[in-house]
C-alpha cells in the first residue's frame, strides 16, 4: 500500500548558528591552539566570548585556516584547508563546496568565523522548518511509527516543493527510486516528537539551497517512502 500523509507547515526561520554544534571543549580547545593561557574559572559562556575576541587578534584568513584544521584535519589537507579559508571570505561554502556531506561542518566553521569578523565573511543562513506531519493511511502511520530516517524525510520534503526545485533538478531519480544515498547530505539534524498514534512533529535544519523552496508552503500532500518500504 502506497503511503499518504498531509504534511503542515508550522514554521520557517533562518539561523546564525546551530545550537549544541560548538561545546565548551570545543572552544577550549581552540583557545589552547591560540595558546590563550590558564581557563581555570572561565564559564562555557566566557569560553566562548574569549574565543572569539582570541580570533579577532588573527587576520580573518588565519583565523578560518586555524578553525578549519580545529574542525576538519580528519577530511582536509592542509592545501586544501588554506584554499577554503580563502574561499570562505566570500563564498557560503556550506552551500557550494563540492562535497555535500561536508556543508553542516562547514555551516559551523562559518558561524564562528562570522561571530568574530561579520565584515568579513557571508552571514551564516541555516533553515530551520518545523512541521506536523499526519498518517492518512495504516501504512503512513506504520511508517511513522519509526523514527524517520532521511531518505523519508527528503522525500517528504520534497513533495511540498515545486519541481524547479534543487532537489528535483539533482535528485529527481533518488526521490522516486527505491535507494536514496545522498539524503544524509541533506539532512542536517532532525527531531522528532510523537504527537499521536497517527501524527508526529518533525524539526529539520539543512541549508538554505535544500530547503528554501519551502519557505512560502503552508501545507501539502506527500507520498514519502523510505528506502525499506518502497513496494
Amino acid at each position: 500500500m502506497t503511503n499518504s500523509f498531509r504534511v503542515k507547515i508550522q514554521s520557517f526561520s533562518t539561523l546564525r548558528e546551530i545550537e549544541g554544534a560548538r561545546t565548551a571543549g570545543d572552544y577550549s580547545s581552540l583557545l589552547d591552539e591560540m595558546e590563550y593561557g590558564d581557563q581555570s574559572g572561565l564559564t562555557d559562556d566566557e569560553l566562548r566570548e574569549i574565543c572569539i575576541m582570541s580570533l579577532q587578534d588573527m587576520s580573518p584568513v588565519d583565523a578560518a585556516f586555524l578553525v578549519l584544521k580545529h574542525d576538519m584535519a580528519d577530511v582536509l589537507r592542509d592545501g586544501q584547508i588554506r584554499n577554503i579559508a580563502n574561499e570562505m571570505l566570500e563564498e557560503k561554502l556550506w552551500e557550494e563546496y563540492s562535497d555535500s556531506s561536508l556543508h553542516e561542518r562547514l555551516f559551523n566553521v562559518g558561524s564562528l568565523l562570522y561571530a568574530a569578523f561579520p565584515r568579513s565573511f557571508p552571514e551564516p543562513d541555516a533553515v530551520h522548518v518545523t512541521m506536523e506531519v499526519i498518517a492518512d493511511n495504516t501504512s503512513a502511520r506504520e511508517e511513522l511509527s519509526h523514527s524517520p530516517n532521511e531518505p523519508f524525510l527528503v522525500r517528504l520534503l520534497a513533495d511540498g516543493m515545486d519541481d524547479h526545485a534543487i532537489l528535483h533538478r539533482l535528485y529527481s531519480a533518488q526521490l522516486k527510486g527505491p535507494s536514496f544515498p545522498n539524503a544524509d547530505e541533506v539532512i542536517w539534524i532532525i527531531r522528532t516528537e510523537v504527537v499521536d498514534g497517527s501524527s508526529i512533529g518533525i524539526e529539520v535544519i539543512s541549508s538554505g539551497y535544500w530547503l528554501d523552496a519551502l519557505e512560502d508552503v503552508e501545507a501539502y500532500d506527500s507520498l514519502a517512502y523510505s528506502d525499506a518500504t518502497l513496494g
